[in-house]
């Protein structure tokens, strides 16, 4: 018996390929929910990843919005809806990194990471509230640098840390109703990261598990907290880091 049939979840930041949104957008699809998937731009990847989903008996749409943009949030939610009437499961995962020495950040910069990582998912679950069911499920999807920070992603850093304790506020103000919750990945082998320096074997031996995070073991995570599993849990952060913080 799947663990989430007939639910509907919105995952942001899903369709590329060996990422992050793409395992948890499948991975709740392998536990009977119909998925809405968001990308800005993409649509290749999306119709690949709407036909895996269809050929694990589930539905799919794509939704193409900018979710730095708060009128894009508010069509995300809206059409999401629309397509399957319902949205029970949100997942903010949207987001990347960009390193940068602090004499190089711009405002637009910083302007961006905040708008992607905080404002974005802000405004997404406020619009998607009053559309949810009792039961429903925020899932955030924060950083281990969030705890740690690092000195190249200053703006990231704080826009991750800001995500945590928006979590904990938002959880106690949509209690008992909705739960809320926030993964923090540590550096997990998409192909992003793979393609990027710290992906060697020196960096992965300093893990203690000596292992790279998995785009499954993250997804795990989120439909842990998606499923009647996570009953108990609201203002929580999960870690799956391999270790690389413990707080």
């Amino acid at each position: 018996m799947t663990r989430l049939g007939g639910k509907c979840a919105l995952v942001t930041g899903a369709a590329r390929r060996e990422s992050i949104g793409r395992a948890i957008a499948r991975a709740l699809a392998e536990e009977g929910a119909d998925i809405v998937i968001n990308d800005f731009g993409r649509e290749d990847e999306a119709q690949e990843l709407i036909a895996e989903i269809a050929s694990l008996g589930r539905k799919a749409k794509f939704v193409n919005a900018d979710v730095t943009k708060v009128s894009e949030c508010r069509r995300l939610v809206t059409e999401g809806y629309a397509a399957f009437g319902r949205i029970d499961i949100l997942v903010n995962n949207a987001g990347y990194s960009t390193h940068q020495t602090l004499d190089k950040i711009e405002e637009k910069d910083f302007d961006q990471m905040l708008s992607l990582h905080l404002k974005g998912p802000f405004f997404i679950i406020q619009s998607a509230i009053p559309l949810m069911t009792a039961g429903g499920r925020i899932i955030n999807i924060s950083s281990e640098q969030a705890y740690i920070g690092h000195r190249n992603l200053p703006h990231y850093s704080a826009a991750k840390a800001g995500m945590l304790t928006m979590t904990r506020s938002l959880a106690a103000a949509l209690a008992p109703t909705i739960t809320v919750n926030c993964v923090a990945p540590g550096p997990t082998a998409t192909a992003r990261f793979k393609a990027g320096p710290e992906y060697t074997d020196t960096i992965r031996d300093l893990i203690p598990l000596k292992r790279w995070v998995e785009p499954r073991d993250v997804a795990r995570s989120v439909v842990f907290l998606a499923s009647s599993d996570g009953d108990a849990y609201t203002g929580q952060i999960l870690d799956p880091n391999g270790g690389t913080v413990m707080p």
